[in-house]
């Protein structure tokens, strides 16, 4: 616990991982043809759900429930939080399909689809290398 008059110093591994995120970086030589690429990609998946989440959706929508099932250990907070931010991003639609009370389904967007050959090469990376 802090005592009054000091202040908290976050240490130098929290900054760079927020710093790594706030900046745009120089592209990885071979892999991005311009500066970003990889660095917006990493904001979609570079959480430990998101991923999973959107793994979920791949084959066909789910409901909140559903997915809090499927996505053992996830809290209901950080699965609103991760599809809100999915929804924002274009990647997660939500489709009413109950109005009162109001339930919905989720689906992947088109761009949402897109990323399923990047996650199949992370599954088969992760199986090949665990």
């Amino acid at each position: 616990m802090l005592s009054r008059g000091t202040t908290y110093e976050q240490p130098l591994w929290c900054k760079l991982i927020i710093m790594s995120f706030a900046t745009k970086k120089a592209p990885c030589t071979g892999i991005e043809n311009r500066p970003g690429c990889m660095q917006a990609a990493l904001e979609i998946l570079g959480d430990k759900w998101s991923p999973l989440l959107i793994g979920q959706l791949v084959k066909n929508g789910k409901t909140f429930g559903e997915l809090e099932l499927a996505l053992a250990g996830i809290s209901p907070r950080t699965l609103s939080a991760r599809i809100d931010k999915l929804e924002s991003e274009k990647v997660v639609s939500k489709h009413l399909y109950c109005p009162h009370p109001p339930r919905f389904r989720y689906t992947l967007t088109p761009k949402g689809m897109e990323l399923q050959a990047i996650l199949v090469k992370m599954a088969v990376w992760g199986d090949r290398y665990s």
